[in-house]
Parts: structure tokens; sequence; C-alpha cells
């Protein structure tokens, strides 16, 4: 993970600094993609201060899971994500386990209006290093492909959808499964430094759909600095019943 570290800032240094040209869109707090870009010259940081989920016979909490974004051209950035710390808790045994998470390496490709106004759409692949272990890591390698579109209803609202192929670990580690997800949601624009996204989540993998709804606020201190809070309930038996999270977001 460090050398990962050194090498995107090293990429960082040797891309031309230039004014920030848009505005600046966190990927935080939606639980789907967008197809908005870093414009080059510029990298963010966004990281969770917080995120709890609890299913029905295990607690887990994830400590400073980081998304790096760093622009490379006016429609592409690279992207690096981690997650340091998660602690699993089995309440039935009354277990604590720690671990590492994975190194997910990607990029996103704007292939009309990077800076996500009016209809934007784009690409998103990526692939999952199996750096940490399970059950905060995949125990295992893995791909995916997410094509985010955006379309801006009027100047407040702001229609959403993330459709997602990806080849992931199984849970029990016996090889890969194919997972299948659709993010539908709405950005609601509640003042020029607040935005409320509410969004229903489909995921389908070994033949069994999880169904979620997440409502979520995030607030724009300043041009480059956004904070967010939300959650997420399970709308069946067998998907984690909650999910509360909060973060922050920085462009450089």
């Amino acid at each position: 993970m460090k050398r990962i570290a050194l090498a995107m800032v090293g990429i960082a240094a040797s891309v031309p600094s230039v004014a920030a040209a848009r505005d600046y869109c966190p990927t935080r707090p939606s639980l789907g993609q967008s197809a908005c870009t870093i414009e080059p010259g510029h990298f963010a940081v966004e990281t969770a201060l917080s995120d709890w989920e609890r299913s029905r016979d295990s607690d887990t909490v994830v400590f400073g899971d980081t998304l790096f974004r760093l622009g490379i051209s006016d429609t592409a950035e690279l992207q690096v994500e981690w997650t340091p710390l998660g602690i699993a808790r089995d309440r039935p045994a009354g277990r604590n386990v720690a671990r590492t998470g994975d190194v997910q390496l990607g990029t996103r490709i704007a292939l009309r209006n990077p800076d996500g106004k009016g209809l934007s759409y784009g690409l998103q692949p990526s692939v999952t290093v199996p750096v940490g272990r399970s059950p905060i890591g995949g125990g295992g390698w893995g791909a995916g492909i997410v094509a985010p579109v955006s379309y801006d209803l009027t100047d407040r609202l702001n229609l959403q959808f993330s459709p997602e192929v990806a080849w992931l670990p199984r849970d029990s580690g016996r090889g890969n499964q194919m997972v299948t997800t659709a993010t539908v949601g709405l950005g609601i624009l509640l003042s020029d430094a607040c935005q409320l996204t509410t969004e229903v989540q489909f995921e389908r993998a070994d033949k069994v759909t999880d169904h979620r709804l997440a409502l979520a606020v995030a607030w724009q201190v300043s041009d480059d600095l956004f904070l967010d809070t939300g959650g997420a309930a399970g709308l069946d038996d067998h998907t984690p019943e909650l999910r509360l999270y909060s973060g922050i977001s920085r462009r450089f």
C-alpha cells in the first residue's frame, strides 16, 4: 500500500497545476457513482469519518475508508480506495475480528459532460487487489465496471442511475461470483450549500437480491470541502438492517 501511495503522489506531482475549472463533485455520500471527474492538475481525498453497519448476527465498524482521486485529463481520473481498518463483531459468539480491507484500483472516464451537468454519463472500471483479509477484505481478486448516468431534471433536481457488474470473491471464500447492482437516486439541492440524496439499491448475488433505501445529506463548506452524513436501511430479511456513516471530501 505504501508503494501505491508513493506512486500516486509522484503522478500528482507530474501533472501540471491549473486553476479549478469546474465545481468539485465528491463521490461521497452516494451509494451510486457519477460520471463527474476531477480536472487535471487537481486531486481529491474522500474519507469516512464513521461507518457502522448492523446485520442480524453481526456489527461492522470501518475506520478511515479512503478514496483518492487524481485528474489525469479533462475527461478521466485515476482512483485508489483502501480501508485501513475494520472491526467485525459476531454478536452470538461475542467475538471481535479486526482486519484491513482490500485495495481497489480504477479509473473513471466521462463520456459526456465531465462536470456532471445536464446529461452526464461514463464508465468506471476497477480491479480489487486482495491485500486485506476476511471479513473486512474479500479474500481474493475481483473486477467490476460501473456505467453511471445522471440528468438534471431542473436546476435543483438531479436523477441518477448506476448499473454495475462485478466478479467478486464469495463470502465463504470458495471462488468468485457474479454480482449485479443497480442504484437509482434523486439529488435535491436544498440550498446553494446543501444537497439531499435519496436512493434505492438492488444487489443480486448467488440468486439472492438485497434491497436498500438510503438517505444522505452533503454540506459544501467551501469550493473544495464537503462534509456529509447518511444512512441506509435494509428492506428484506437478508440485507444488513442498518448502516450509518459520515465523511469528509477535500479537493486540492
